[in-house]
Protein backbone atom coordinates (compact mmCIF):
# COMPACT_ATOMS: atom_id res chain seq x y z
CA UNK A 1 0.00 0.00 0.00
CA UNK A 2 2.02 2.93 -1.31
CA UNK A 3 1.95 6.25 0.50
CA UNK A 4 3.12 8.90 -1.95
CA UNK A 5 5.52 11.76 -1.35
CA UNK A 6 2.61 14.13 -1.80
CA UNK A 7 0.75 12.48 1.08
CA UNK A 8 3.86 12.55 3.27
CA UNK A 9 4.36 16.24 2.44
CA UNK A 10 0.81 16.93 3.64
CA UNK A 11 1.66 15.36 7.01
CA UNK A 12 4.81 17.45 7.28
CA UNK A 13 3.16 20.65 6.16
CA UNK A 14 0.42 20.30 8.75
CA UNK A 15 3.05 20.79 11.47
CA UNK A 16 5.52 23.05 9.68
CA UNK A 17 2.88 25.57 8.58
CA UNK A 18 4.60 28.79 7.48
CA UNK A 19 7.93 27.91 9.06
CA UNK A 20 9.52 27.03 12.40
CA UNK A 21 9.91 30.48 13.92
CA UNK A 22 11.69 29.11 17.00
CA UNK A 23 14.50 27.50 15.00
CA UNK A 24 14.73 30.57 12.78
CA UNK A 25 14.88 32.93 15.77
CA UNK A 26 17.65 30.85 17.34
CA UNK A 27 19.66 30.80 14.10
CA UNK A 28 19.78 27.02 13.84
CA UNK A 29 19.99 26.88 10.04
CA UNK A 30 23.78 26.82 10.15
CA UNK A 31 23.92 24.14 12.86
CA UNK A 32 24.24 20.41 12.17
CA UNK A 33 22.81 17.64 14.26
CA UNK A 34 21.71 14.05 14.57
CA UNK A 35 18.26 12.80 15.57
CA UNK A 36 17.48 9.30 16.79
CA UNK A 37 14.14 7.58 17.30
CA UNK A 38 14.33 4.96 20.03
CA UNK A 39 11.71 2.56 21.42
CA UNK A 40 10.54 3.12 24.98
CA UNK A 41 7.99 0.30 24.73
CA UNK A 42 8.95 -3.06 26.16
CA UNK A 43 7.97 -4.81 22.92
CA UNK A 44 7.23 -2.96 19.69
CA UNK A 45 6.26 -4.12 16.20
CA UNK A 46 7.40 -1.58 13.65
CA UNK A 47 5.31 -0.11 10.86
CA UNK A 48 5.77 2.56 8.18
CA UNK A 49 9.51 2.76 8.71
CA UNK A 50 10.29 3.53 5.03
CA UNK A 51 7.69 6.31 5.13
CA UNK A 52 9.21 7.77 8.30
CA UNK A 53 12.65 7.76 6.68
CA UNK A 54 11.25 9.25 3.48
CA UNK A 55 9.69 12.14 5.40
CA UNK A 56 13.13 12.96 6.73
CA UNK A 57 14.65 12.74 3.26
CA UNK A 58 12.03 15.13 1.89
CA UNK A 59 13.41 17.72 4.30
CA UNK A 60 16.97 17.17 3.10
CA UNK A 61 18.08 14.97 5.98
CA UNK A 62 20.46 12.04 5.52
CA UNK A 63 19.09 8.69 6.67
CA UNK A 64 21.90 6.90 8.51
CA UNK A 65 19.93 3.94 9.85
CA UNK A 66 16.39 2.63 9.49
CA UNK A 67 14.82 -0.55 10.83
CA UNK A 68 12.49 -2.58 8.63
CA UNK A 69 8.73 -2.56 9.05
CA UNK A 70 7.36 -5.74 10.68
CA UNK A 71 10.48 -5.98 12.86
CA UNK A 72 9.92 -6.76 16.54
CA UNK A 73 12.15 -4.60 18.73
CA UNK A 74 12.69 -4.20 22.47
CA UNK A 75 12.97 -1.20 24.76
CA UNK A 76 16.03 0.93 24.03
CA UNK A 77 16.53 -0.25 20.45
CA UNK A 78 17.26 2.29 17.73
CA UNK A 79 14.53 2.63 15.11
CA UNK A 80 15.72 5.46 12.90
CA UNK A 81 18.71 7.82 12.78
CA UNK A 82 19.03 10.89 10.55
CA UNK A 83 21.51 13.75 10.21
CA UNK A 84 21.43 17.23 8.76
CA UNK A 85 20.55 20.84 9.46
CA UNK A 86 19.17 21.43 12.93
CA UNK A 87 16.22 23.38 11.54
CA UNK A 88 15.24 20.42 9.32
CA UNK A 89 15.59 18.05 12.26
CA UNK A 90 13.06 20.10 14.20
CA UNK A 91 10.69 20.23 11.23
CA UNK A 92 10.75 16.42 10.97
CA UNK A 93 10.69 15.69 14.70
CA UNK A 94 7.03 15.63 15.74
CA UNK A 95 5.52 14.55 12.42
CA UNK A 96 7.75 11.49 12.22
CA UNK A 97 7.33 10.71 15.92
CA UNK A 98 3.54 10.93 15.63
CA UNK A 99 3.54 8.67 12.57
CA UNK A 100 5.61 6.03 14.39
CA UNK A 101 3.69 6.31 17.67
CA UNK A 102 0.36 5.78 15.92
CA UNK A 103 1.32 3.16 13.33
CA UNK A 104 3.56 1.08 15.61
CA UNK A 105 0.85 1.12 18.27
CA UNK A 106 -1.59 -0.41 15.78
CA UNK A 107 0.99 -2.91 14.50
CA UNK A 108 1.90 -4.04 18.01
CA UNK A 109 -1.73 -4.48 19.05
CA UNK A 110 -2.49 -6.38 15.85
CA UNK A 111 0.51 -8.64 16.45
CA UNK A 112 -0.72 -9.45 19.96
CA UNK A 113 -4.26 -10.06 18.67
CA UNK A 114 -3.10 -12.39 15.90
CA UNK A 115 -0.67 -14.23 18.18
CA UNK A 116 -3.35 -14.91 20.79
CA UNK A 117 -5.88 -16.07 18.19
CA UNK A 118 -3.43 -18.43 16.49
CA UNK A 119 -2.40 -19.96 19.81
CA UNK A 120 -5.92 -21.41 19.86
CA UNK A 121 -6.46 -21.92 16.13
CA UNK A 122 -3.37 -21.71 13.88
CA UNK A 123 -5.54 -21.50 10.75
CA UNK A 124 -7.73 -18.59 11.81
CA UNK A 125 -7.50 -15.29 9.94
CA UNK A 126 -7.64 -11.97 11.82
CA UNK A 127 -8.79 -8.95 9.84
CA UNK A 128 -9.78 -5.36 10.43
CA UNK A 129 -12.77 -3.40 9.20
CA UNK A 130 -12.98 -0.18 7.18
CA UNK A 131 -13.83 1.68 10.40
CA UNK A 132 -10.46 3.42 10.45
CA UNK A 133 -10.14 7.05 11.63
CA UNK A 134 -10.86 9.55 8.81
CA UNK A 135 -7.94 10.39 6.49
CA UNK A 136 -5.74 7.69 8.04
CA UNK A 137 -6.77 4.69 5.96
CA UNK A 138 -3.44 3.99 4.26
CA UNK A 139 -1.48 4.48 7.47
CA UNK A 140 -3.86 2.39 9.57
CA UNK A 141 -4.15 -0.46 7.08
CA UNK A 142 -0.39 -0.55 6.46
CA UNK A 143 0.12 -0.83 10.21
CA UNK A 144 -2.39 -3.68 10.49
CA UNK A 145 -0.55 -5.59 7.78
CA UNK A 146 2.78 -4.97 9.50
CA UNK A 147 1.31 -6.55 12.62
CA UNK A 148 0.24 -9.71 10.78
CA UNK A 149 -3.42 -8.92 10.19
CA UNK A 150 -5.27 -8.51 6.92
CA UNK A 151 -7.92 -6.06 5.78
CA UNK A 152 -11.44 -7.45 5.62
CA UNK A 153 -12.82 -4.74 3.37
CA UNK A 154 -10.89 -1.65 2.27
CA UNK A 155 -13.85 0.22 0.80
CA UNK A 156 -17.33 -0.15 -0.69
CA UNK A 157 -16.07 -1.05 -4.16
CA UNK A 158 -14.12 -4.11 -3.03
CA UNK A 159 -16.69 -6.75 -2.08
CA UNK A 160 -20.37 -7.64 -2.10
CA UNK A 161 -21.37 -7.32 1.55
CA UNK A 162 -25.07 -7.10 2.38
CA UNK A 163 -25.94 -5.46 5.70
CA UNK A 164 -29.22 -5.07 7.52
CA UNK A 165 -29.39 -1.49 6.26
CA UNK A 166 -29.48 -2.86 2.70
CA UNK A 167 -32.22 -5.32 3.59
CA UNK A 168 -34.38 -2.51 4.97
CA UNK A 169 -35.27 -1.55 1.41
CA UNK A 170 -36.79 -4.92 0.54
CA UNK A 171 -40.34 -5.46 1.86
CA UNK A 172 -40.24 -9.27 1.73
CA UNK A 173 -37.72 -12.10 1.99
CA UNK A 174 -38.63 -13.10 -1.56
CA UNK A 175 -37.80 -9.63 -2.90
CA UNK A 176 -34.47 -9.73 -1.09
CA UNK A 177 -33.62 -13.15 -2.48
CA UNK A 178 -34.38 -12.04 -6.04
CA UNK A 179 -32.09 -9.02 -5.59
CA UNK A 180 -29.34 -11.17 -4.08
CA UNK A 181 -29.40 -13.62 -7.00
CA UNK A 182 -29.31 -10.74 -9.45
CA UNK A 183 -26.34 -9.21 -7.63
CA UNK A 184 -24.47 -12.54 -7.83
CA UNK A 185 -25.10 -12.85 -11.58
CA UNK A 186 -23.91 -9.28 -12.21
CA UNK A 187 -20.72 -9.85 -10.22
CA UNK A 188 -19.63 -13.43 -10.97
CA UNK A 189 -16.04 -12.86 -9.83
CA UNK A 190 -17.07 -11.53 -6.40
CA UNK A 191 -17.83 -13.54 -3.28
CA UNK A 192 -21.16 -12.79 -1.64
CA UNK A 193 -21.09 -12.00 2.07
CA UNK A 194 -24.22 -11.36 4.14
CA UNK A 195 -24.26 -10.04 7.68
CA UNK A 196 -26.64 -11.71 10.15
CA UNK A 197 -27.69 -10.51 13.57
CA UNK A 198 -29.40 -13.70 14.78
CA UNK A 199 -29.02 -17.46 14.29
CA UNK A 200 -32.28 -17.65 12.33
CA UNK A 201 -31.13 -14.89 9.97
CA UNK A 202 -27.83 -16.66 9.38
CA UNK A 203 -29.50 -19.94 8.48
CA UNK A 204 -31.95 -18.19 6.16
CA UNK A 205 -29.18 -16.28 4.36
CA UNK A 206 -27.18 -19.48 3.89
CA UNK A 207 -30.02 -20.80 1.71
CA UNK A 208 -29.65 -17.74 -0.55
CA UNK A 209 -26.24 -18.91 -1.72
CA UNK A 210 -24.01 -16.74 0.47
CA UNK A 211 -20.33 -17.64 0.19
CA UNK A 212 -19.71 -16.27 3.66
CA UNK A 213 -21.79 -15.18 6.61
CA UNK A 214 -20.73 -12.37 8.90
CA UNK A 215 -22.16 -13.09 12.35
CA UNK A 216 -22.31 -9.74 14.12
CA UNK A 217 -22.34 -9.37 17.91
CA UNK A 218 -23.37 -12.98 18.50
CA UNK A 219 -22.96 -14.33 22.02
CA UNK A 220 -20.40 -17.12 22.25
CA UNK A 221 -23.21 -19.59 22.82
CA UNK A 222 -25.16 -18.43 19.75
CA UNK A 223 -22.00 -18.35 17.67
CA UNK A 224 -21.14 -21.94 18.60
CA UNK A 225 -24.67 -23.16 17.81
CA UNK A 226 -24.95 -21.22 14.53
CA UNK A 227 -21.56 -22.26 13.19
CA UNK A 228 -22.43 -25.92 13.78
CA UNK A 229 -25.77 -25.55 11.99
CA UNK A 230 -24.15 -23.73 9.07
CA UNK A 231 -21.45 -26.37 8.67
CA UNK A 232 -24.09 -29.08 8.53
CA UNK A 233 -25.98 -27.17 5.85
CA UNK A 234 -22.94 -26.20 3.79
CA UNK A 235 -19.47 -27.38 4.89
CA UNK A 236 -17.81 -24.95 2.44
CA UNK A 237 -19.46 -21.78 3.74
CA UNK A 238 -17.09 -19.32 5.42
CA UNK A 239 -18.02 -18.05 8.87
CA UNK A 240 -16.89 -14.63 10.06
CA UNK A 241 -17.16 -13.53 13.69
CA UNK A 242 -17.33 -9.79 14.32
CA UNK A 243 -18.50 -7.24 16.85
CA UNK A 244 -16.75 -6.31 20.08
CA UNK A 245 -13.72 -8.56 19.61
CA UNK A 246 -10.50 -7.39 21.30
CA UNK A 247 -7.22 -8.94 22.35
CA UNK A 248 -8.78 -9.60 25.76
CA UNK A 249 -11.50 -11.91 24.42
CA UNK A 250 -10.18 -13.01 21.01
CA UNK A 251 -9.21 -16.49 22.22
CA UNK A 252 -12.81 -17.26 23.17
CA UNK A 253 -13.87 -16.56 19.58
CA UNK A 254 -10.87 -18.37 18.07
CA UNK A 255 -11.86 -21.50 20.00
CA UNK A 256 -15.13 -21.72 18.05
CA UNK A 257 -15.62 -23.05 14.51
CA UNK A 258 -15.10 -19.79 12.61
CA UNK A 259 -12.82 -19.03 9.67
CA UNK A 260 -12.18 -15.36 10.31
CA UNK A 261 -12.31 -12.81 13.10
CA UNK A 262 -13.01 -9.22 12.08
CA UNK A 263 -12.44 -6.31 14.45
CA UNK A 264 -11.87 -2.55 14.56
CA UNK A 265 -10.01 -2.64 17.87
CA UNK A 266 -6.44 -2.21 16.48
CA UNK A 267 -7.34 1.25 15.16
CA UNK A 268 -7.91 2.44 18.72
CA UNK A 269 -4.84 0.85 20.26
CA UNK A 270 -2.66 2.73 22.71
CA UNK A 271 0.05 4.58 20.75
CA UNK A 272 3.60 3.30 20.93
CA UNK A 273 6.14 5.15 23.04
CA UNK A 274 8.90 6.36 20.73
CA UNK A 275 11.57 8.60 22.24
CA UNK A 276 13.39 11.22 20.20
CA UNK A 277 17.00 12.12 20.97
CA UNK A 278 18.81 15.01 19.35
CA UNK A 279 22.38 16.25 19.61
CA UNK A 280 24.65 18.73 17.93
CA UNK A 281 27.50 17.53 15.76
CA UNK A 282 30.55 19.48 14.65
CA UNK A 283 31.59 19.33 11.02
CA UNK A 284 35.23 18.50 10.31
CA UNK A 285 37.19 21.41 8.84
Amino acid sequence: MRISDVELEVILQEDIGYGDITSQALGLDAQKGVMRFVSRSEILVLALMPEAARMCSLLGLEVVFCQKSKSLVKKGELLLEVRGEASALHQAWKSVQNLLDYSCGIATYTHELVTKAKEINPDIVVATTRKNPPYLKKIALSAVRAGGGIVHRINLSETLLIFGHHRTFFPTQEALEIAVQKAKKQNPEKKLVIEAKTPSEALAFATMGADALQLDKFSLEDLAYTSQELREYNPKIKIIATGGITKENVQSYAALDVDMIVTSSPYFAKPADVKVEMESIKEKK
